[in-house]
């Protein structure tokens, strides 16, 4: 059969070309690719030609080097995959309807068997070589994406850290103006691997409807399971709301949202925040909420990270009820809400989902107890309060 194929080679070659051309146009390819895809047929078709003449296995066969390249700058341009496996089924199709022709135009008892071991040989070099140009495609793709990542990644990094910024060839690069106002925000997830890549980008997406920027945003990797992403936002979205949609979507993530701040230098201190943000999230532990906004806890974040002068304030300050466990958690959140209301008991019971009388004893305990009073100034207290909250490191200190 494949000496039976040989003549007719350059005949299928030009047919199988322009077929192609008229169903897979160039304009959803790339115009500069049509020397290269019209190579790369004439390869494959020779390459069928010649595994056929010389009965070799074709479990066994290896595409050839013009198909391999054109693969992978198909994969470099961003050609779905399956525009090129439709071309070899496109090619099969016509290489198999001009060896039945032949096979038919010879009269004869084998003509089915020959038919049959015709159409198996075609379905094994098909599968074969439909593997391995998919593997080169996606790893040339891998490649090709992880290489653009890092180039992306070591730009943003010099916006970050260095003054000497070519702005308009940094913004071409990655696609991201800088004269507008940047809300960044600190991504991380609490699972690994693919589970951590799935919640991630549903995450940025639930984020990027939040932010209503329509997709506009800059995201960069910061770790394994973790990413920060500036928004061209020019308000941020409400803590309480992206908390809910989080939840609801069941995502295994954190949120840590920067300030809103204008310019280059508003992306860096957004960034910067951002960060801050997440820092005290991490130091919280379990205990810190799903979304943590900068503006909301900055004195805290801001704080000096000297150990040893926050736990002394904090155990100068509570005592006793800077300690570890359940109990005294319970009292020093019941306190921290009480003073934030106003020192309201009804409040204070609503706030925590509890009876005004519950409220009441555990303020009694906090009082008698500990001997902590409530009637005079209650900044220093509500500052002590918070730093057991966001730094739980501290109550393990010893003074």
């Amino acid at each position: 059969m494949g000496q039976a194929l040989g003549p007719r080679v350059d005949a299928i070659t030009d047919d199988l070309i322009r077929v192609t051309e008229q169903m897979i146009p160039l304009n959803d390819i790339a115009a500069d690719l049509a020397e290269m895809r019209a190579a790369s047929i004439a390869e494959n078709i020779a390459a069928v030609q010649y595994v056929l003449a010389n009965n070799i296995d074709p479990a066994t066969i290896s595409p050839p080097a013009g198909a391999a390249a054109y693969a992978q700058r198909l994969a470099r341009r961003g050609v779905p995959l399956t525009i090129l496996l439709r071309a070899y089924g496109l090619g099969q199709y016509r290489i198999l309807d001009a060896a039945i022709g032949l096979i038919l135009a010879v009269p004869g008892p084998d003509q089915p068997a020959r038919i049959a071991e015709l159409l198996k040989f075609a379905g094994t070099y098909l599968d074969r070589l439909n593997s391995s140009m998919g593997r080169i495609y996606e790893e040339e793709r891998d490649r090709w994406v992880s290489s653009r990542q890092a180039a992306r990644q070591q730009w943003i990094a010099r916006l970050l850290d260095s003054d000497d910024v070519d702005v308009a060839a940094t913004e071409e690069v990655l696609g991201y103006r800088l004269d507008q106002r940047h809300h960044a925000a600190e991504v991380w997830s609490t699972v690994t691997g693919a589970d951590a890549v799935r919640a991630l980008e549903q995450a940025r997406q639930l984020l990027s409807a939040a932010m209503r920027t329509d997709g506009n945003e800059l995201v960069a990797a910061s770790g394994d399971r973790a990413m920060c992403i500036w928004f061209a936002a020019s308000q941020p979205c409400a803590v309480s709301d992206l908390t809910a949609q989080l939840e609801a979507a069941g995502l295994p993530v954190h949120v840590a949202l920067g300030r809103a701040c204008d310019g280059l230098s508003g992306f860096r201190r957004s960034a910067r925040s951002a960060a801050r943000a997440k820092a005290l999230a991490v130091s919280a532990g379990e205990t810190a909420p799903a979304v943590v906004a900068y503006h909301a806890i900055a004195p805290f974040a801001l704080l000096s990270d000297d150990p040893d002068e926050l736990a002394d304030l904090v155990h100068r300050v509570l005592g006793p009820l800077a300690g570890e466990g359940a109990k005294v958690e319970l009292l020093r959140n019941t306190l921290d809400v009480f003073l934030a209301e106003g020192a309201s008991f009804s409040r204070t019971a609503r706030v925590l989902g509890v009876h005004r009388n519950t409220v009441q004893y555990r303020i009694q305990q906090v009082t008698g107890r500990y001997g902590i009073a409530v009637d005079t100034d209650t900044f220093e207290l509500r500052f002590a309060l918070g730093i057991c909250r966001w730094y739980r490191h501290i109550l393990t200190r010893t003074i």
